[in-house]
C-alpha cells in the first residue's frame, strides 16, 4: 500500500485553483467551513470571502459595554466599515458584498439615525451592490422624509448603481407619490421591485402628474429624438406587491407618471386585500407575465368581486404567455368559500370565441390554509369544504359540462388547458391542539376530481403548520 507523505511546511499547491474553488462553492451555505477555508491561504481566502460577504444583514443589536474601555462596543455596521477600511484596496471585501439588508429597530433599538454617518460611508463603499432591502424588524414604518440627509443621499446613490437590479421596500412611509417617484426614478437599472406594508400619506396622483408636466419630465417609448427631461421607462422583470400595499401604489405603477414599464414583467406576485379592479388592471397590463402568484389575504372579502363588471375582474386570457400559476388562499376571516372565485379565475383561461384553443398554462399550484377548530374538524366538514372542486376539475381537464355527454362518455380530449401537466393542491392545516392531524385529514377528505386523476396530473398533500 502506497503511503502519501505530506509536508506541513510546504505551501506549494499541487492541484489547480479551479478545483479548490469548486469545493469552496459547494460550501457556500456553511459559514464555519468557509471561515476555516479563508484561513488556509490567500487564494482560498478570496474564494471563501465571496460567499461569506455575499449577503450582509444589519439590524438592531444588543448594545454592550466593553469592560476595560468602559465605552460601548462598536455596532455591526461600524465593525464592517472598519473591516473594509483595514482590508486595503487590493484585498477589500467590499466588492464581494452583493446583497445588503437593512433592518430598522423600534423604540430604543432604532439605529438608522444614530449610525447614519457610518451607514452612509458603508453604502458609498459598496460599488458592486446588486440587491438592497430596506425594512423594519416589526410592524412599524420607516419614514423616508425623517432620514438624515446624508443617509438619504447615500441610499439614492446606491439606487443609481448600474449593478443594482433588485430593490425591496418594506414598511417604508412616504409623504406623497411625488416623493415615491423621486426615489424610484433613480433606479434606472432595476429589474426586480418588491414592496410590502408601504404607506403613502397623500395618495393623490393628480399633483404628481401636473408637477411632472410642468417640469417637462415625461416618459415615452424609445425615441432617439427625445427632448430634454424625457427618458424611457425602466422595464421590470419581476414585480412583487406584498401584503398591506395600498392599491393607490398599483394605480401609480399604471399611471403615466410611473418610471417603470410593467408590460415587460415576466413574474408577478400580488397579495390581494384591497380593491380587485386595480389588481385586475395591473394583471391585464402585464402582458408578458409567464409566472403569476396570487394570494388571498385573510381579510379579503369575495362578496364584492361578483358585483364587478367583467372588465374589472381577473382575466387570464389577457395574459397569453402565462405558464405557471400559483394561488395562495389564507384562512379567510370572512368565511367566504374561495372555490367559486377560483373556478371563475380558471374559466377566464378559456377563450369564449374559440373554446378549444389551447392556452400555455403548464402548472397550477394551489396552497389552501385551513383552520381546524379543536379538537378536530368533523368528517362532514371535510366533505363539504371541497364540494365545488368538481367544477374546477371539469375546467382544467377539459371535460364536457353536459351530464348527458358524460353518461355517453363524450369528453374533450384536451380542452383549453391541454398543456397542463401538473396540478398541486397543498393543505396547510392549523389546529390549536398541535400536530399529527394531516394523515387523518387526508384519509377523510373527499375530493371529486375524475378528470385530473384520469390524466394523472393531480397531486394532493397536507401539512401540519401548528406550533
Amino acid at each position: 500500500m502506497d503511503v502519501i507523505h505530506l509536508n506541513p511546511k510546504s505551501n506549494k499547491q499541487h492541484l489547480p485553483q479551479e478545483i479548490f474553488d469548486c469545493v469552496i462553492d459547494h460550501l457556500h451555505d456553511d459559514t464555519n467551513a468557509l471561515r476555516a477555508c479563508a484561513l488556509v491561504s490567500a487564494s482560498w481566502r478570496a474564494s471563501a470571502q465571496q460567499h461569506l460577504f455575499r449577503r450582509i444583514t444589519l439590524g438592531p443589536w444588543k448594545r454592550k459595554t466593553q469592560f476595560f474601555a468602559l465605552r460601548p462596543a462598536p455596532s455591526p455596521c461600524a465593525r464592517l466599515v472598519e473591516c473594509i477600511r483595514n482590508s486595503g484596496a487590493a484585498a477589500s471585501v467590499a466588492p464581494y458584498i452583493h446583497e445588503l439588508h437593512l433592518q430598522e429597530g423600534i423604540g430604543a433599538r432604532t439605529w438608522f439615525e444614530q449610525e447614519s454617518v457610518i451607514l452612509a460611508a458603508l453604502l458609498r463603499a459598496l460599488s458592486n451592490l446588486r440587491r438592497l432591502d430596506i425594512s423594519p424588524t416589526v410592524g412599524m414604518h420607516i419614514y423616508w422624509e425623517r432620514l438624515p440627509g446624508d443617509l438619504k443621499r447615500a441610499l439614492e446613490g446606491s439606487m443609481k448603481l448600474a449593478s443594482l437590479t433588485e430593490l425591496k421596500l418594506g414598511g417604508v412611509a412616504f409623504v406623497d407619490f411625488g416623493e415615491v417617484h423621486e426615489v424610484l426614478r433613480k433606479c434606472v437599472f432595476l429589474r426586480v421591485l418588491e414592496v410590502d406594508h408601504l404607506l403613502v400619506q397623500d395618495e393623490s396622483l393628480e399633483e404628481l402628474s401636473s408637477a411632472l408636466a410642468e417640469a417637462k419630465y415625461v416618459y415615452s417609448a424609445s425615441d432617439p429624438r427625445k427632448t430634454k427631461g424625457t427618458r424611457d421607462r425602466t422595464p421590470l422583470d419581476v414585480l412583487v406587491i406584498g401584503p398591506r400595499t395600498p392599491t393607490a401604489f398599483v394605480a401609480f405603477l399604471l399611471d403615466e407618471a410611473s418610471p417603470f414599464a410593467v408590460d415587460a414583467v415576466r413574474k408577478l406576485t400580488a397579495s390581494l386585500s384591497g380593491s380587485f379592479p386595480e389588481f385586475a388592471r395591473l394583471l391585464h397590463a402585464c402582458t408578458s407575465v409567464e409566472n403569476l402568484e396570487l394570494t388571498l389575504m385573510n381579510d379579503v372579502s369575495l362578496q364584492g368581486y361578483w358585483t364587478l363588471p367583467d372588465n374589472q375582474r381577473f382575466d387570464l386570457s389577457q395574459v397569453p404567455r402565462l405558464k405557471n400559476l400559483k394561488v395562495n388562499i389564507d384562512v379567510l376571516q370572512k368565511m367566504d368559500d374561495p372555490l367559486p372565485w377560483l373556478g371563475a379565475l380558471f374559466r377566464t383561461g378559456v377563450d369564449a370565441s374559440l373554446p378549444t384553443r389551447l392556452n400555455k398554462v403548464e402548472s397550477i399550484w394551489i396552497v389552501y390554509s385551513i383552520y381546524l377548530p379543536a379538537p378536530y374538524m368533523d368528517r362532514s366538514a371535510n366533505v363539504a369544504i371541497f364540494d365545488k372542486w368538481r367544477d374546477i376539475d371539469r375546467i382544467l381537464s377539459g371535460e364536457s359540462d353536459s351530464i348527458e355527454a358524460e353518461k355517453q362518455g363524450i369528453i374533450h380530449i384536451d380542452g383549453p388547458y391541454g398543456n397542463l401537466n401538473r396540478v398541486k393542491l397543498d393543505f396547510m392545516l392549523e389546529n390549536p391542539i398541535g400536530f399529527g392531524i394531516a394523515p387523518r385529514f387526508m384519509r377523510e377528505l373527499v375530493l371529486e376530481s375524475p378528470g385530473l386523476e384520469r390524466k394523472d396530473i393531480l397531486r394532493v398533500k397536507a401539512f401540519d403548520t401548528s406550533k
